[in-house]
């Protein structure tokens, strides 16, 4: 049975298998190596993942869903029709899609893996990460930060080379900086910092609104299907700046036409507060970790949003350092993942390499501030702290004849309590104690896993109190488990056989939304005969149908 490495992207996911001493990209059904991280469902109720999802954004958006990833570990649902899906349950069906695609690549078994998440991942997110595994099928021990992937893959590209890296890790919906120290096969994680809000989604949201701005378009009196339109030719024209230096967006809204032109210094000008987003968390990482720039031996950029020109020059207008580009962005996670994989299955030519984590949050106890009267925090274990670590703190009573007390612990950077993420509590009893008097140690220790226990030792009579901490918002019982697992298996999964076909269909469905009268007419007549062909169910003419349809779909799909 294999461990794969997964990437689960916020746009596309990907795996990574280590076998015959290197990191072998999973091919897909369709032979892609990325699976879009989108889900939708059809008119009999099949659930659809990944490129046929995709394409049906623009022309069923009320039933397709991407960039869930955006919301993993909050309190909401999205609806896809008349059903409702936690962001967890939808990563659920990505995940049970690798899966079953990497068993098929692979020939055998594969019941565990290692994900990659951003570093910047609260303990919400990273429990809601493993609890997706869990319904899809898969055994997650250990979740790996996507930074400390990447700069595995580029060690492992580079020999292992001694040296300090600044790590930056910009994709499709959050951005994550690291340092990593690497020495002697041992990688250090000193210090990460990012923006779970801040991704290549914002530049096609930037230049939605400059299209509709531009054009006299009210976006938010759109319908539906004409504001998906407009955002999946913006992500076009983002995607074309990456490679040439003008770019034009034409939609056809009402039958009419709308255009624009870009270029790069326009895109600068119209995303100036994502750039300036971009800036707080790499100062923050550079102060965190006590280096300077000088310090930094090479800057390694993962994550498609990194392969923009206008990224590359902002990273190297505040580093004053060229970044390195010889190993692929959009791969570099997830064969991280892959190579982390090996290490977790032993592998012989991986088993001297060390991978250190860092505690990405800072973790305390709620106290009362006895000047101001305000319920504070006293921060126990701090941020970009090497896992594992266990840290103490002695606390006092805080009134006369006090006998108990109830410890609430947090996650987070605020000194108000209730801006952090409430993480759990403990009821400690003592023997009476006078104002300010010591009354219990607590430790809190911190795993490689992200395991967080507590224990507290009261100072009069030594009684010991221990539990491990879950955050509330995003536990799951076993019940819980049991039934989303149950409900999730009644979803009927589109054939693989069938996957080329329902792509072909979602594609033309999705440029008739977007064509005029006339081009219209051409696309439904060859879209007629090829579902005919189909139901008819002869080889020869739904070859000759596809072949018609996809050679026309190539000449409009612009």
């Amino acid at each position: 049975m294999a461990i794969i490495g997964i990437d689960l992207g916020t746009t596309n996911s990907l795996a990574v298998c280590y076998r015959d001493g290197k990191a072998e990209i999973i091919k897909n059904t369709l032979g892609d190596a990325y699976i879009p991280s989108a889900v939708s469902i059809d008119d009999n109720g099949e659930v659809l993942v990944g490129k046929i999802a995709r394409e049906r954004l623009v022309s069923h958006p009320d039933v397709t869903a991407a960039e869930f990833k955006r919301v993993m570990g909050m309190r909401k649902e999205i609806p896809l029709g008349k059903k409702m899906f936690t962001p967890e349950e939808l990563s659920s069906l990505v995940l049970r899609k690798i899966k079953e695609e990497a068993e098929r690549y692979l020939g055998e078994e594969v019941t565990e893996a290692v994900i990659s998440v951003p570093a910047y991942f609260d303990d919400n997110c990273r429990s809601a990460t493993k609890t997706a595994a869990q319904l899809s099928g898969l055994k997650v021990e250990r979740l790996v930060n996507e930074p400390s992937a990447a700069a595995l893959a580029y060690q492992a590209a580079h020999g292992f080379e001694d040296g300090t890296y600044m790590v930056i890790d910009f994709g499709g919906g959050t951005l994550d900086v690291s340092i990593v120290d690497s020495f002697d096969s041992v990688m250090e994680i000193l210090a990460v910092a990012g923006n779970n809000q801040l991704g290549g989604k914002d530049f096609n949201e930037a230049i939605a609104d400059y299209f509709c701005e531009s054009n006299n378009i009210d976006r938010s009196k759109l319908s539906p299907d004409d504001r998906a339109i407009v955002y999946r030719l913006a992500e076009d024209c983002k995607t074309a700046l990456t490679s040439q230096p003008v770019a034009m967006m034409i939609a056809n809204i009402n039958d009419k036409q709308y255009s624009i032109t870009l270029d790069n210094n326009k895109l600068i000008e119209i995303s100036s507060d994502i750039f300036e987003k971009m800036a707080a968390p790499i100062r923050r990482a550079l102060r965190d970790s006590r280096c300077s720039m000088d310090d930094i031996d090479d800057i390694i950029l993962v994550g498609g949003s990194c392969k923009m020109p206008t990224v590359q020059a902002f990273i190297e207008k505040i580093t004053d350092k060229t970044p390195c580009t010889d190993i692929n962005p959009d791969t570099a996670i997830a064969v991280g993942a892959g190579i982390f994989a090996g290490i977790k299955d032993r592998n012989d030519k991986l088993k001297d390499i060390i991978l250190t984590d860092i505690c990405p949050f800072s973790l305390g106890v709620e106290i009362l501030d006895h000047v101001s009267g305000e319920h504070v925090m006293s921060f126990i274990i701090e941020r970009n702290s090497p896992l594992p670590t266990s840290r103490e703190e002695i606390y006092g009573a805080v009134n006369e004849g006090q006998r108990r007390v109830i410890l609430n612990f947090y996650q987070g950077e605020s000194r108000l309590p209730v801006k952090n993420l409430h993480l759990g509590d403990l009821e400690v009893s003592f023997p009476s104690a006078k104002k300010d008097e010591p009354v219990c140690a607590v430790r809190m220790t911190y795993d490689i896993n992200g395991i967080l226990v507590v224990d507290v030792t009261t100072i009069a009579d030594g009684r010991h109190y221990s539990k491990v901490i879950l955050s509330k918002s995003n536990s799951m019982t076993r019940a819980d488990i049991d039934s989303c697992l149950k409900r999730m298996e009644k979803l009927k999964i589109s054939p693989a056989d069938k996957e080329e076909n329902r792509l072909l269909i979602a594609r033309a469905e999705r440029i008739y939304e977007e064509a005029l009268t006339d081009e219209r007419d051409r696309i439904g007549a060859a879209l007629s005969l090829f579902t005919a062909a189909l139901k008819e169910q002869n080889n020869k003419q739904i070859r000759t149908a596809y072949e018609n349809l996809s050679s026309l779909l190539d000449n409009m799909d612009y």
